[in-house]
């Protein structure tokens, strides 16, 4: 079994859904993959400049869909609102850097969905993996 693959159109559309009520100063193409070995729903990365040259993308996207197909709607939205919330552009140079999650960074966030809401849906992925990790105990 590969341990990457082409995402769902469902599954980068549920995406673009919460990447959309963003706002960006430019344009930021993306590169979707799927991964089961990843541990989180969502994964965003700067690409190396030579990648950005060869697929005219700047930053990558991993998800793992096994966990899309596991959590609730709300969860899942603000798992990637909360990883799109880490990509900083510099309006004056275009460099776009991944920026380190705090409280200040993500406030916007604990103000629309409410700090029992975010946290709750950063234990789904906690709870889910403890959840696989005691079942693989037990088999063994």
């Amino acid at each position: 079994m590969t341990k990457f693959y082409e995402l769902s159109e469902s599954t980068t559309e549920i995406f673009f859904s919460v990447f959309n009520k963003k706002t960006f100063p430019i344009n930021v193409g993306f590169k979707f993959i799927g991964t089961e070995k990843q541990k989180n729903l969502i994964k965003i990365s700067k690409l190396s400049d030579q990648y950005v040259f060869l697929l005219e993308k700047e930053l990558l996207v991993s998800i793992n869909e096994s966990l899309v197909d596991k959590f609730d709607k709300e969860s899942i939205n603000i798992l990637i609102e909360q990883e799109i919330d880490k990509v900083s552009i510099d309006i004056d140079s275009g460099k776009i850097k991944m920026v380190k999650t705090d409280l200040n960074t993500f406030s916007s966030l604990i103000n629309k969905y409410g700090v029992e809401k975010v946290a709750k849906a950063n234990q789904v992925e906690e709870l889910y993996h403890q959840q696989q990790k005691d079942g693989k105990e037990l088999i063994s």
